[in-house]
């Protein structure tokens, strides 16, 4: 008991890796472990970043056929996209600095097309302790998008609405990584305005991590796919705020040695009468 009393005051860790066999672990949290949010990972409203509508079709001239444009949308947002199957397990581990991410990093995206500010790329090499973690962002058929700096030191995304896309990590080093990300000001596990108080999935070394939608449960997430901002899971949720809508947050912890403890699940006699999970994100509002 001693044990296990230990590894639950670690937090809540949820690993969903790609690459490996068996289903990727989380760790359950006591409710007086819950943390006063510090800051969070979604800008505020000084940014400025006030998404609207706005599309932008060719001119028809008189005498020529009828015929559909694509509409490119200047402000996207995500919406909360199809189910996609994606088990996780809980684990027992703790950040060896609680309050203080080794990197974070913010991606903008909307439809526009603009001058790169720096050197454009597909993959991100974050320094962590004792190693590298890649990022990309994989658009359509898994093909890593390009990340173009700006002049405010954060990146930027051009995405399509409609796309599903889809954020990728590789630990490279040599330490467990802690990974919490928001989507929209959200946070992609719980669906709560985001914060590195939140837990979040783990990334062993030599693992894959891919985060592919919204958590809805231990099984399943809803895909990201980018859209126009109000059918966006922020504008559509009592979570949301639409002044986060275009933005991604990531934030990288290192974690003491792994326990990979698996805590169980007490069986349901009745599941379809139990309360929603907390821990995920609530569908968006009808």
């Amino acid at each position: 008991m001693r044990v296990l009393s230990k590894f639950l005051a670690a937090g809540l860790l949820l690993a969903l890796a790609a690459c490996v066999s068996s289903p990727p672990a989380v760790q359950e949290v006591t409710r007086h472990q819950e943390l006063t949010p510090a800051y969070a990972l979604s800008p505020d409203a000084a940014d400025g970043l006030v998404p609207q509508p706005s599309a932008t079709v060719p001119p028809h001239r008189p005498g020529e056929p009828v015929r559909p444009e694509v509409v490119e949308q200047e402000w996207l947002g995500t919406r909360w996209g199809e189910e996609i199957r994606s088990p996780i397990r809980f684990v027992s581990l703790a950040r060896l600095r609680p309050d203080r991410p080794e990197v974070r990093v913010t991606i903008r995206y909307d439809g526009r097309r603009s001058a790169a500010m720096g050197p454009v790329s597909t993959v991100r090499r974050l320094a962590v302790a004792d190693g590298i973690v890649e990022f990309s962002v994989l658009g359509a058929g898994g093909r890593p998008m390009q990340l173009t700096p700006t002049s405010g030191g954060d990146l930027r995304l051009q995405g399509r609405s409609g796309d599903l896309y889809r954020l990728a990590f590789t630990n490279q080093g040599r330490r467990t990584v802690e990974i919490v990300a928001t989507v929209d000001g959200l946070d992609v596990l719980n669906g709560r305005p985001g914060t590195i108080a939140n837990r979040g999935y783990v990334v062993s070394p030599g693992e894959r991590l891919v985060i592919e939608g919204f958590r809805k449960s231990e099984d399943e997430v809803a895909a990201f796919r980018f859209s126009a901002p109000d059918q966006a899971y922020a504008a559509n949720t009592p979570q949301g705020d639409p002044r986060n809508i275009g933005v991604i947050g990531v934030a990288l912890f290192t974690l003491d040695d792994p326990a990979n403890e698996v805590v169980a699940v007490s069986p349901r006699p009745f599941p379809a009468d139990a309360p929603r999970d907390p821990r995920f994100a609530p569908p968006p509002t009808p």
